[in-house]
């Protein structure tokens, strides 16, 4: 479980837990992406992320409502994995972060380079 920061004092703790969080801005970008996926599907696009993590993550992300959740009654059990109306409103945002970051790699890594102590 994650630790959260002080609601009272920053109205912006919320986004600060998802940039913080290693892989949530990485799962809602590849929801995105893939539109209405099944957990096995989106493991298989983050090559480097655990079933346990990701699991966490998409809880996560439900839990504030940035991803729904559809569970099909069937055996074994069918669970597909959305982006939600909620959800959509932040990818402008992080598209823009997205590119800012491609866009200065470059600078970045030569900055890490210049000044790794």
């Amino acid at each position: 479980m994650r630790k959260k920061l002080d609601y009272n004092y920053c109205s912006a703790s919320p986004i600060l837990e998802w940039m913080g969080d290693k892989w949530a801005l990485v799962v809602l970008l590849k929801l995105h992406e893939n539109g209405v996926i099944r957990f096995n599907e989106l493991y298989k696009t983050i090559p480097s992320i655990s079933e346990k993590m990701l699991s966490a993550v998409l809880r996560s992300l439900v839990t504030d409502g940035l991803v729904n959740r559809k569970i099909y009654p069937s055996v074994p059990p069918k669970v597909e994995y959305h982006v939600s109306e909620f959800g959509e409103t932040l990818i402008p945002h992080l598209e823009q972060l997205k590119q800012w970051g491609q866009e200065n790699f470059e600078t970045i890594m030569e900055n890490r380079r210049k000044n790794k102590y």
